[in-house]
């Protein structure tokens, strides 16, 4: 039930009174929205015609899983197989890239003003102070798609 609350409080189709994050989303909206209806959609630069939108978008992704279409067939790493009844996606590991060079700087540079210091620490303590891992989605929701 909480894991159902959150997700919803997330996509605001639901709200807290009085709470800024989760506040109601029509407020969300400015006070004269439908009065300047077209120079809100000019300023973001979409049309007003709602098929128009979804036209271009919808031509955006038929383009885009055409690319994938034609690129899954000849890339080693990926392989399309069943699992008993069902479809299944088996992708082969990557090889591992080269840790980039800002962290090398940044673990030396920790390392020499903290020699005994771990970088895990800092991390922890940064996650204290900040809560940024907040934001983060555990791996362990999924959804399971029929």
């Amino acid at each position: 039930m909480l894991q159902a609350l959150r997700d919803k409080l997330r996509c605001k189709e639901i709200w807290v009174k009085g709470a800024y994050k989760y506040r109601n989303h029509d407020e969300d909206l400015p006070t004269n929205f439908e009065e300047n209806r077209i120079q809100h959609y000019k300023a973001l630069n979409k049309p007003m015609d709602v098929e128009a939108l979804i036209s271009k978008f919808q031509e955006e992704m038929l383009g885009t899983l055409n690319k994938l279409n034609q690129r899954i067939p000849n890339n080693s790493k990926v392989r399309i197989t069943s699992k008993g009844s069902k479809g299944w996606i088996s992708l082969s590991p990557s090889e591992p890239q080269l840790e980039p060079q800002i962290i090398i700087k940044l673990k030396t540079e920790i390392a020499r003003l903290w020699p005994m210091t771990n970088l895990l620490d800092i991390l922890k303590e940064a996650d204290l102070q900040l809560s940024f891992t907040d934001y983060f989605k555990t791996m362990a929701a999924h959804e399971h798609l029929d």
